[in-house]
């Protein structure tokens, strides 16, 4: 009862409805893989943790799994893989980010929730990334620009391939990993119909100043010091003009709401709550379930937001038909329409 009453939110019918910002006209160029441009080769995945091989108790490896790789356009090379699931295909396809540090175990763990459900997956590894070592904010500014960017070039591959239903693409992500997918979503609003967004936020500067993530504290400390950025408005004005092409705000206004879900912590320190609100209204108020817990506390409830997000995209792709339903998990739903009042 104590989770659930931590849960609790009113919206007041008083408010009115956001005013979006458009987004740009379109996204930049860039260009796609053809057939020949990635190596395929048919090997199992690697599952980074023993908590993979837990899951698979309930749910076997009964997928087709392809890794892929590839030259990148700045050079380096780009790692993903191609999950399949059993049935005929074509099947609806998911574009998985990863997030910021450590083992793939997020990503993976959400691309076998959605491998579940029938969804084919398309997880992309992380590009190396410089937050601990950058003098210059346009290094990771360029990692972070490079991810989007590969999986733009990745759609025109997929959009070859017998397995994928080129009509029924969506996107997902936890942490960094939602935040590039909200880019990779407004960049393509015609290809991917629909996003799952999960502690994730908007206004990259604001994030990289406020965030309690070791290498990104790290990184804002070092830039402060380098360049003498005496206070918070100098570092959001350093950060922004490098930062602003990749921050998913600058997209928003080409994404429909009604084809987007949120997921966050109310009490998260690493992408603050603040900057979630901020992703929301945006995307002028889409589906929002907020749960009583910090960033790396949703772990209890992992599966669970897993299984909403294939809810969604069952909703928004056609898949069958259901609509997202609310578990007695503790989470509050911020449906579209005006905000729950400040707490």
């Amino acid at each position: 009862m104590a989770l659930l009453a931590l849960s609790c939110t009113t919206t007041p019918a008083a408010d009115p409805a956001p005013v979006r910002r458009p987004g740009p006209a379109a996204g930049p160029t860039v260009a796609p893989l053809g057939p020949d441009d990635v190596q395929v080769v048919a090997v199992p995945e690697r599952d980074d943790p023993w908590i993979l091989d837990l899951y698979a108790l309930r749910h076997p490896r009964n997928f087709r799994s392809l890794q892929l790789g590839w030259r990148a356009e700045d050079g380096s090379s780009q790692t993903a893989w191609l999950l399949v699931p059993p049935g005929p295909p074509p099947h609806p396809t998911v574009v998985v980010f990863p997030i910021l540090a450590g083992s793939h175990v997020v990503s993976q763990g959400l691309a076998r929730a959605l491998l579940a459900r029938g969804y084919a997956i398309a997880r992309l590894e992380r590009r190396a990334l410089a937050l601990e070592s950058a003098d210059d904010p346009a290094e990771p500014m360029a990692s972070f620009r490079g991810a989007v960017t590969e999986a733009r070039r990745l759609l025109g591959w997929l959009e070859t391939r017998p397995e994928v239903d080129s009509e029924r693409l969506a996107t997902a992500g936890v942490s960094l990993g939602g935040i590039l997918a909200a880019t990779l979503m407004g960049m393509e609003p015609e290809r991917i119909r629909a996003g799952f967004f999960a502690m994730a936020g908007g206004g990259l500067p604001e994030i990289l100043y406020d965030s309690t993530e070791t290498p990104v504290r790290d990184f804002r400390d070092r830039l402060r010091e380098r360049e003498d950025l005496e206070d918070r408005e100098a570092f959001l004005e350093r950060i922004r003009p490098v930062s602003e092409s990749v921050d998913p705000l600058r997209w928003t206004g080409r994404i429909q709401p009604d084809r987007v879900l949120l997921v966050s912590g109310r009490f998260d320190r690493v992408i603050p709550p603040a900057r979630t609100r901020a992703l929301w209204e945006a995307l002028g108020r889409p589906e929002w379930i907020e749960l009583p817990v910090g960033h790396y506390q949703l772990v209890p409830f992992f599966w669970y937001s897993a299984g909403r997000a294939a809810d969604h995209f069952d909703r928004v792709l056609g898949t069958d038909g259901r609509d997202p339903a609310l578990d007695a998990t503790g989470g509050s739903r911020h449906l579209p329409g005006p905000p729950p009042e400040a707490r």
